[in-house]
């Protein structure tokens, strides 16, 4: 009797979990389009927009996510933001973008790249704990590997270079580190 009552309960969680996640992944979608109001004319770079070794490149490794939007904590406060690629209408003009989101679901840019050159070519990735600079790039004094103390975004211009971008609490602000070319 009581393991017919626990099984029952265990399913009723589950269903609450799963009606949960399908709700929440709904919501970042609806935030993008918010959040594009503040970029009139662009929209989120599809794969179609990359060139072909990138977009084959992407479709084996990113099936399951999208390489153009990173939603993660950046800032280390406990609220998602995101990073994203976008591109203005059919033009070639792209930019990288960082926005810090509040509780109530507004965000706000704190950071802009303009990447138009090389839009036909790169994407983004959340990365975490640690990011070093590529040792092809001449400097007297190679600086000591940064610690993220948050996620950060690599993005990755692909076969040319990857750069990591996170938020510096001391200095407030994005910084960046090249880790590869």
């Amino acid at each position: 009797m009581y393991r017919l009552r626990d099984c029952f309960l265990v399913v009723i969680a589950l269903t609450q979990l799963c009606s949960l996640a399908k709700s929440a992944m709904g919501k970042p979608q609806a935030e993008i389009g918010s959040i594009l109001k503040l970029f009139p004319g662009y929209h989120v770079m599809t794969l179609t927009e990359r060139d072909t070794d990138t977009r084959t490149f992407l479709s084996r490794h990113y099936r399951e996510s999208n390489s153009s939007v990173v939603r993660a904590d950046f800032n280390g406060d406990g609220i998602l933001d995101y990073a994203l690629m976008l591109k203005y209408g059919k033009s070639p003009t792209a930019k990288f973008v960082v926005l810090f989101c509040s509780g109530d679901s507004t965000c706000r840019k704190v950071y802009e790249l303009d990447v138009t050159g090389y839009s036909d070519s790169v994407y983004l990735k959340p990365v975490g704990s640690r990011a070093s600079q590529t040792d092809a790039i001449d400097t007297k004094d190679s600086p000591a590997p940064v610690k993220l103390r948050s996620t950060g975004i690599e993005v990755t211009y692909f076969g040319k270079a990857k750069v990591v971008y996170y938020w510096n609490k001391k200095h407030r602000k994005i910084e960046a580190v090249q880790t590869e070319d």
